[in-house]
Parts: structure tokens; C-alpha cells; sequence
């Protein structure tokens, strides 16, 4: 039995990088990058007005005030979008539109609401009270991004952001991360599809679909194989197939009684056997292996062992495949609501809930830490690892790590 850090480790160092591919826009999201994003030009790529107003020269504004205000003519109108160039001269303006390119001679825009258009002898012209500055409501050249910055790293995730600065960019091809495809087999007499009819003992196939739910979430193709039922033959036909898969996510069957197969029959198929028991609660009799570049999970089979474990391991090797550096959770502290106390000869996962109240976090266990609860992840949003006979007093401050869904 290895600590969780240590499964962790060799699940990590027994993945490999799959390859890369190219993909429209449209089509990279939620992948990950296999290549530096650099831009090919200035961003904003010209001096260009920050909100409508009146394009000025700041200098003609110099002694402007309520007793001596500065009228300047009105002497057109720059749309965003617009290629002509403009000249500005001293005493005249522009009205200029949010975007537009700000006119040769400007160095200020000054805002609509800022001044008053009046008109004299047939002239319009606008009316300043105050001193505008010089960069006034202008957004420079290049004060985002420069041309030939790297402005995404090779293993970013695409995320929505991420998604809309490569289309800030103009980048319609983009070089992203295969996906793996994992093969997810449930095991055991008693699993039955969701829909079908139950008789006594019996209970649906969650374990699948949280699996599949975590896979596509963590960057994975997931394809659910069936349940296989605790027959070797039957067994057998379905690790056969699923060996032909990048992962493999198995739940069930792994413990050590009498009709827990599933070990037997990888081991017979060829995989070779990295760890099987895991020093955490829950998730204790979980399996780790490797047949050629395919690498097979053998999760518990109640739900919350399943799921936690999938969250510590299985995405460690999403990871690694999909380009992405370490998973690490997000840690924050809070102040604990009750004592608690770990009674068990492994680290213990509790599933909390993380409130805020009164400007503090406070964390609260959930009511059951059973394996068998799935609704202790359904309702918590945070793990808190105590470790093996570690007690925590109520009003302590402890830290907690996020749990994603």
C-alpha cells in the first residue's frame, strides 16, 4: 500500500504526451494548447479613442475654465472603422466614436458629457470648461500586446477566456493536444443500466457516468463500454477491447474477495501492475497498471471512492497527456465548524462544505463520510485531508482544497 503522494507520482511518470493536432477556432475549445500563441501585430494596432467624445489638442484646452472656457469648431465626424486619415489643427475637434482611430495632431479625447455644443454664427462648435491632460481617454498602440509577444503558453487550457483571446488574435488554426480516449467499464452482477427495472440487491450504473462526466471535463474522449459482469469470459471481451484505448476506467471488482476478478483478468491480458491498494479513505482498493501505452484504472465501486479517486489519480494522467503541467487543487483556509478526528490507519478525504458568514470561511463536514453516499459529493464543494489519527478542534483554522465538479 503507497501513500497518495506516491501514487500520484508513478501515475504521472507512467503517462506519455500523446500528440498534437490542428484545429479550427471553433473546435479548440476545451483543449489545450500545443504551441506558443505569439501575435502578429500591435493591440490595439493604433492610437484609438477609449469612449465617444470630441478627438482635441490638449494644449488648446491649457487655460480653459468655467470664467474662460475654450470653444473649439467642430469640423467632423471619425466612425469607428473608418480608413481615411484625419488631420487635426489647433482650435477645431472631432467628434470621434469609441475605437475609432484617434486623427493625426490629437493627443486627447474628451468625453461627450464633459463639454456642451453650441452654435455660433452658423458654426458648431463645443464648449470646455477644464483642462484636459495629454492621453486623455485615448488607448495607446500596442498597450495591450505587442507584436511578437507570446501571449498564451504552450499547456494553457482553452478555456473561455483563453477562447476569445485567440480570436482577438485572429487565429483560426490552432495547434492543441490530442484527446485521450478512455475506455470506462463497470463490473459486477448487481450493476444495472439507468432505466431498466431493479429487483431487490440491484443498483444503477452511476459510477459510468461520473467517470464519463470527469473524463470530458478534464480533457478526455469518454466512451462507455458496458458493464461486464463478474464472469472471467465476460470480463476478458471487454478488457480486450478497452486495451485498444489510450486509458482505461474500470470500477468495481478490485477489492479482494471472492468475486473481485477484475485484477486477474488485466494481469492475464497483459498489464503489468504498477500499485493496487492506496493508503486514503475512501478509495483503498484502487489499481494502477500499464500495457504498453495504454494505462488502466481499477477504481472502487462505491460511488465516492470511485469519484475521489478518479479526481486524485485519473486526472493526474489527463493531465500529462492533454500537455498540461501537475494537477494541483486549490487550497484555502477556513475555520472549522465542528471537531473532527480520523480514527483510520490511512489519510482521510472528508467531503466539506465551505461557507461564507459574516466575511469568513467557515468549513463544515458533510453529515456522512460513508463511501456509499454519493450525495457527500453531490452536496460538499471542498476535500479537507486529515491525516491517519490527526483531530482537529471546532473553531481552528484548517485548509481545505477544491473540489471540482
Amino acid at each position: 500500500m503507497i501513500d497518495i503522494s506516491e501514487a500520484k507520482k508513478l501515475v504521472w511518470e507512467n503517462t506519455h504526451v500523446l500528440g498534437k493536432e490542428k484545429v479550427e477556432l471553433i473546435a479548440s475549445l476545451n483543449r489545450v494548447l500545443a504551441e506558443d500563441i505569439k501575435s502578429d501585430f500591435d493591440l490595439p494596432p493604433f492610437d484609438r479613442a477609449a469612449m465617444d467624445g470630441y478627438a482635441i489638442i490638449s494644449t488648446d484646452t491649457l487655460n480653459a475654465s468655467k470664467e474662460n472656457p475654450v470653444f473649439l469648431e467642430i469640423v467632423g465626424e471619425i466612425q469607428a472603422g473608418e480608413n481615411k486619415e484625419f488631420k487635426l489643427k489647433n482650435g477645431k475637434t472631432f467628434l470621434i466614436m469609441t475605437g475609432a482611430k484617434i486623427p493625426c495632431g490629437c493627443d486627447a479625447v474628451v468625453k461627450l458629457e464633459d463639454v456642451e455644443e453650441i452654435i455660433k454664427n452658423g458654426k458648431k462648435y463645443i464648449k470646455v470648461t477644464t483642462f484636459i491632460k495629454p492621453d486623455e481617454n485615448i488607448s495607446k498602440k500596442a498597450e495591450d500586446i505587442k507584436k511578437g509577444d507570446v501571449v498564451i503558453k504552450k499547456g494553457t487550457y482553452i478555456d473561455s477566456a483563453t477562447f476569445s483571446m485567440l480570436a482577438y488574435l485572429g487565429k483560426k488554426i490552432i495547434t492543441v493536444y490530442k484527446q485521450p480516449k478512455v475506455a470506462i467499464i463497470a463490473t459486477g452482477d448487481e450493476i444495472k443500466k439507468v432505466g431498466q427495472k431493479l429487483k431487490e440487491g440491484e443498483i444503477y450504473d452511476s459510477n459510468s457516468y461520473s467517470i464519463y462526466a470527469l473524463t470530458k471535463k478534464f480533457g478526455g474522449k469518454p466512451y462507455i463500454l458496458g458493464i461486464a459482469k463478474d464472469e472471467i469470459k465476460i470480463l476478458d471481451k471487454f478488457i480486450k477491447k478497452a486495451l485498444k484505448y489510450d486509458i482505461v476506467v474500470l470500477s468495481g471488482g478490485v477489492s479482494e474477495g471472492k468475486y473481485d476478478i477484475v485484477v486477474d483478468v488485466l494481469e492475464k491480458n497483459g498489464v503489468k501492475l504498477i500499485f493496487h491498494k492506496v493508503a486514503v479513505k475512501p478509495g483503498k482498493p484502487t489499481f494502477f497498471g500499464k500495457k504498453g501505452k495504454t494505462i488502466v484504472f481499477g477504481l472502487p465501486g462505491y460511488p465516492v471512492s470511485a469519484y475521489i479517486n478518479f479526481e486524485n489519480l485519473v486526472k493526474v494522467a489527463l493531465y500529462k497527456m492533454t500537455g498540461r503541467s501537475f494537477p494541483e487543487r486549490f487550497k484555502f483556509s477556513g475555520i472549522l465548524k465542528e471537531d473532527i478526528e480520523n480514527k483510520s490507519d490511512r489519510d482521510e478525504f472528508l467531503r466539506v462544505v465551505a461557507e461564507i458568514e459574516n466575511n469568513e470561511v467557515y468549513i463544515t463536514p458533510y453529515k456522512s463520510q460513508k463511501s456509499s453516499v454519493l450525495s457527500s459529493v453531490l452536496y460538499s464543494n471542498a476535500i479537507l485531508c486529515l491525516k491517519k489519527g490527526e483531530k482537529r478542534k471546532k473553531g481552528e483554522k484548517v485548509v481545505a482544497e477544491y473540489l471540482e465538479k
